[in-house]
């Protein structure tokens, strides 16, 4: 579709709303989430007068020319600069003064305020930002989705260490827990703007273990490290028989030891007050008992998290989730700024 048969149907500074749960959603970043309605999409067009191009958001200001109200400035987010550069979307792909066409989640909090997924450019590409679904386009950039690009390789002789890459699994799915009656009130009386982790605010266990990111595994004498992309975080594993100084905190204490081929790590004396994004608080008594087992080929690594908190969850949960190897992948740096 070309740009003056899309004019036809949006208008600059029209915004169509239709409700509708369409598959992008299933892709968006969890945080949006908090602060955006992802069971609604609108569009709006206008001219891009400000972008900012870091994490935790990619964020642009939008001129756009309403019939009634005149011209109103939009806020727009969209998913972090770790994934979309990726995913071969560069800060070239947006320049100030031009014309696009956005379609996203209108906000909670504003009428001028939206979570862009797909974003038309003057020269009829389509930006697929948080959603595999092109809109307007067969000439897509970018992909739209968590998993990295490339070729996944498998290779058993480098066993866990090394860099593992996203597969598009989650652990869990915030209407899938075995809840306590105190815990499910909790959740539902919490209010989504309440959410905590909207800016670079650190995550603890387990919840950061749920990052789309890359994650790289490393041993260094008795202690193996596990470094998260997200937010720069890195655990300390010390492994039976080393020096533990890793005694408290957001990442807990976290004791490892091999069971053949897989890591085992037990977690506790964790300082994180929140479980997930969705108002779940998880108490002092939260233990973690994790396993990471490569694939016999190398070529996945598997994870299972098992979480004990008698004030969260009515019996022990388990999880599960895997990363793929996809050589040449790297842990980037996040280098998150505050918003």
């Amino acid at each position: 579709m070309n740009n003056r048969t899309l004019r036809g149907l949006v208008t600059r500074g029209f915004v169509l709303l239709m409700t509708a749960f369409l598959p992008a959603s299933v892709w968006s970043h969890h945080a949006a989430r908090a602060i955006f309605h992802v069971d609604r999409i609108i569009e709006v067009e206008g001219e891009i007068t400000g972008l900012l191009w870091r994490n935790p958001h990619v964020r642009m200001t939008l001129e756009v020319t309403d019939p009634q109200s005149g011209t109103v400035e939009w806020d727009v987010e969209s998913i972090p600069v770790a994934r979309l550069t990726r995913v071969g979307v560069s800060e070239e792909v947006f320049a100030v003064g031009q014309t696009v066409t956005l379609a996203g989640y209108p906000s909670r909090r504003s009428d001028s305020e939206m979570y862009a997924i797909n974003m038309l450019l003057p020269d009829g590409r389509e930006v697929l930002l948080d959603t595999p679904v092109a809109r307007w386009s067969t000439n897509t950039i970018g992909t739209g989705t968590d998993f990295t690009p490339g070729t996944r390789g498998a290779d058993p002789s480098l066993g866990i260490f090394r860099v593992w890459s996203t597969d598009g699994s989650r652990l869990w799915r915030s209407d899938d827990l075995p809840l306590t009656a105190e815990a499910r009130a909790a959740q539902a009386a919490f209010n989504p703007l309440d959410n905590p982790f909207t800016g670079c605010t650190r995550k603890g266990v387990p919840g950061i273990m749920n990052q789309p990111n890359p994650m790289e595994i490393a041993e260094e004498g008795d202690r193996i490290f596990i470094r998260l992309e997200e937010y720069d975080t890195q655990r300390v594993i010390s492994m039976e028989g080393g020096s533990n100084d890793a005694t408290s905190g957001l990442l807990g204490r976290s004791v490892g030891r091999w069971e053949g081929g897989t890591l085992v790590v037990e977690t506790d004396r964790i300082d994180s007050q929140f479980f997930n994004q969705d108002g779940l608080i998880q108490s002092d008594a939260i233990t973690l008992v994790e396993r990471f087992t490569p694939s016999a080929d190398g070529s996945r690594l598997d994870y299972e998290l098992t979480v004990t908190d008698p004030g969260l969850f009515v019996e022990p949960a388990t999880f599960t989730k895997s990363w793929a190897w996809v050589p040449g992948d790297r842990v980037q740096p996040y280098d998150c700024v505050e918003e």
